[in-house]
């Protein structure tokens, strides 16, 4: 077995890199181990290009050890490759919403036995303009959050630092929407929009039931829009997304399964800030798109939450099948 281990030394704490250099100590003692190449990242797109290099067949697996925007740069990367090398997470950011939602191991043992057994299976990306993302796209209140959370409340807080600065910035901004034009599936509808989400899994930004119905593997993406909230409707509004039950919301929430979206302001020049795997996005106009079976990932053998976001055979024609209906 031989690997390729890609490490950002500046994700997580001490204890997270830690575990990463025990699983190549591990991984190395087994019989079967033919060697792992090891790179430490040092600037943004180092991943992604060292990545992008590989050919099939050259490993049998690649490690990524970082936060979500380290991840990213690897999946885009191993795409643009198309060397079919499975992926392993070693989730070492502050939120890993894709890895949680997924119930990727973080020890030692369970790294070691995942990438063992060997267990893959193709999963869809997003094309962001002229780039990727493999968990979310954002736009609007989320990817103000997303960048303006402090290094230190990071630490300090974990997820709750994203709750907490993201309720500040509700009252701040005095629920200030802006009028937007999606092109969802060909077809054209304006919504004012206090902020809007295209998810491929549960969990964003901290919230593990913000897309509900989302699967890795079904050739769809989650489209969330978040319309006008006021004084009264904001808290409810963020409780519900906490439950899951906005999707049923319909008088503050359009909620639907998506392949292509095209979004763009009403008002040329108005600022809306966009996001995708916690990297800054730039400004509209958007423009998303599903790409199936992008890439490979290992996953643990009969995990719970695994199961609950893979999509089986027959569940991705019926969601085709719903699709192809609007």
């Amino acid at each position: 077995m031989k690997g390729f281990v890609i490490i950002n030394p500046s994700s997580g704490t001490q204890t997270v890199q830690k575990t990463a250099l025990q699983i190549l100590h591990t991984l190395l003692l087994d019989d079967n181990a033919q060697g792992l190449q090891v790179s430490y990242t040092h600037k943004k797109d180092d991943a992604r290009r060292l990545c992008a290099a590989l050919k099939p067949g050259e490993y049998d697996f690649v490690l990524a050890v970082g936060g979500d925007g380290t991840v990213n740069e690897v999946i885009t990367g191993l795409y643009e490759s198309q060397s079919d090398i499975p992926l392993m997470i070693l989730p070492a950011g502050t939120t890993n919403d894709f890895a949680a939602a997924l119930g990727l191991p973080r020890s030692v043992e369970g790294v070691c036995d995942t990438i063992r057994a060997g267990h893959s299976m193709a999963i869809d990306i997003g094309r962001f303009n002229d780039t990727y993302f493999f968990n979310v796209a954002a736009g609007g209140l989320l990817s103000e959050v997303a960048h303006c959370v402090p290094s230190e409340m990071k630490t300090a807080f974990g997820r709750m630092a994203y709750l907490l600065e993201g309720g500040k910035k509700i009252l701040e901004n005095k629920f200030e929407t802006t009028p937007l034009i999606f092109e969802i599936d060909g077809v054209e509808e304006c919504h004012d929009v206090y902020f809007f989400i295209v998810a491929n899994s549960t969990s964003v930004g901290g919230y593990n039931k913000i897309s509900p119905t989302s699967k890795i593997n079904d050739g769809v993406l989650e489209l969330l829009i978040v319309k006008k909230l006021d004084f009264f409707t904001a808290l409810p509004a963020m409780m519900q997304i906490q439950s899951g039950s906005h999707v049923n919301n319909e008088k503050l929430f359009e909620y639907r399964k998506v392949q292509r979206v095209h979004i763009r302001s009403v008002e040329e020049g108005k600022f809306f800030p966009l996001d995708y795997d916690g990297e800054f996005g730039g400004e509209l106009p958007l423009d998303i798109e599903i790409i199936p079976n992008a890439v490979k990932l290992l996953i643990p053998v009969n995990s719970t939450k695994a199961d609950k976001l893979i999509s089986k055979p027959d569940e991705n024609r019926i969601e085709s099948d719903e699709i192809a209906g609007n």
